[in-house]
């Protein structure tokens, strides 16, 4: 609660000292529930699993996409066209984002992401990947530029329909990153909100779950997945 005050008290130089100081309990808090660490505090929600496995199925679709009908380097273009997601999504590229949540070069971006996040990208990456067929189609098969992929990305980006969806996805991400893990983003600081109890109850309460447990107790049910999906 005092820090939620503390949050909405913006110009007040105490709100900010008192801000500070809560955040420091915040921090020591989660990091002795999780047991050390707030980089992936977000997979200790219900709702990450279901999440992530969405997006790297919409994934494929996007990666396939850029295969077959975008130019350039056969390694690399992948990466760019994540940028270009990354930057419309929550205004930071990859390399933004990483610096920002202090990751090293071995964590993988989307396995800090929060659920909702995630199902925003999983929406743009499939919306991408169509759109990208679409214009491969009406250009003949001839393969897209990446100027034309990120002029894609831009276009969905300003899409009326996507507004509620990344204007959510960004309060998510600024406020619980701020709060859970003392990152600041200051792209999409106009995003900026209190957490509410239920999300700390998600995040680090009895609602919350232990990942690696999960992930133990189903090992063999993802190893069936994985070589069902192989063949």
């Amino acid at each position: 609660a005092f820090l939620n005050i503390g949050m909405l008290l913006t110009e007040s130089e105490k709100a900010k000292a008192v801000r500070s100081m809560i955040l420091d309990l915040v921090i020591a808090t989660i990091n002795k529930k999780t047991g050390g660490g707030t980089k992936f505090i977000n997979r200790r929600d219900v709702y990450y699993i279901p999440a992530a496995i969405t997006e790297e199925n919409y994934r494929r679709n996007l990666t396939s996409a850029i295969n077959q009908c975008v130019n350039g380097h056969q390694t690399y273009k992948y990466a760019q066209v994540t940028d270009f997601i990354y930057k419309a999504v929550f205004k930071e590229n990859a390399k933004e984002y990483r610096e920002v949540l202090n990751l090293n070069i071995k964590d993988n971006v989307q396995h800090t992401l929060y659920a909702e996040v995630l199902l925003v990208i999983s929406s743009f990456e499939n919306g991408v990947g169509a759109v990208i067929q679409e214009r491969y189609k009406v250009k003949h098969n001839v393969k897209l530029t990446m100027k034309e992929v990120e002029d894609i990305v831009n276009e969905l980006a300003e899409h009326p329909m996507q507004k509620p969806y990344l204007n959510d996805a960004r309060t998510k991400m600024a406020s619980r990153d701020y709060s859970f893990r003392d990152a600041y983003h200051g792209n999409i600081a106009d995003y900026l909100k209190a957490v509410t109890p239920e999300e700390f109850e998600r995040f680090i309460g009895e609602q919350s779950i232990d990942f690696d447990r999960i992930l133990e107790e189903n090992k063999d049910v993802l190893k069936r997945l994985k070589q069902a999906e192989d063949e």
